[in-house]
């Protein structure tokens, strides 16, 4: 049977998530906003390299959503970018199809006990254009986020890039949703 992620639930009872990941979220967002929401769900006084519940994670990311509802969506995108901005990555990762090739093992050393299908596949388009089908219970809007960011990082100073969501999830068995990322020193690259 295929894994196709749920959003806001984890992959397995004992997923974990690194606290990094929770913290840097943490730190994108006005204190008032999210302050009320960690202790509510055992995540107060985090520690970047302690592990948590990944469901008390998505408790929070749901909580979030639900109060600030289409508001919601710029606090995750905001987040998406702003978690690559600090992101150690490993020297080898120059370029973005680097970076996006890599996004399924990312996602496996930030996480523990989650599903094997639980992540990233990538398709390439051509040499500048790239499919990801994303398959993880984060927000899309995060996800989103996360690409732009990882684009802005790794691309080279002359180019330009986009991210889209697709309008149509191409392959909905074996993901939530697909994005494409797009660049290269025109308009017409990315158009």
């Amino acid at each position: 049977m295929t894994y196709v992620a749920k959003p806001f639930v984890a992959g397995t009872p004992e997923a974990l998530v690194i606290g990094q990941t929770v913290a840097a979220f943490a730190e994108n967002l006005e204190s008032e906003v999210i302050a009320p929401l960690l202790p509510k769900y055992g995540l107060d006084n985090i520690d970047p390299e302690k592990w948590y519940p990944h469901q008390s994670w998505f408790n929070v990311l749901k909580d979030l959503n639900d109060t600030l509802g289409e508001g919601a969506d710029s606090a995750f995108i905001a987040f998406g970018r702003k978690v690559v901005e600090t992101a150690v990555m490993p020297p080898e990762i120059q370029s973005i199809p680097d970076i996006l090739n890599a996004l399924h093992a990312i996602h496996h050393l930030n996480l523990k006990n989650i599903p094997e299908e639980e992540g990233y596949q990538i398709e390439k388009v051509t040499d500048n254009h790239y499919i990801v089908y994303h398959n993880t219970p984060n927000p899309d809007t995060a996800i989103y986020g996360f690409l732009w960011g990882l684009a802005a990082r790794f691309k080279k100073p002359e180019e330009m890039f986009v991210v889209r969501q697709l309008d149509t999830n191409p392959k909905p068995e074996i993901c939530r949703s697909a994005f494409e990322v797009k660049w290269g020193t025109s308009k017409e690259d990315i158009a």
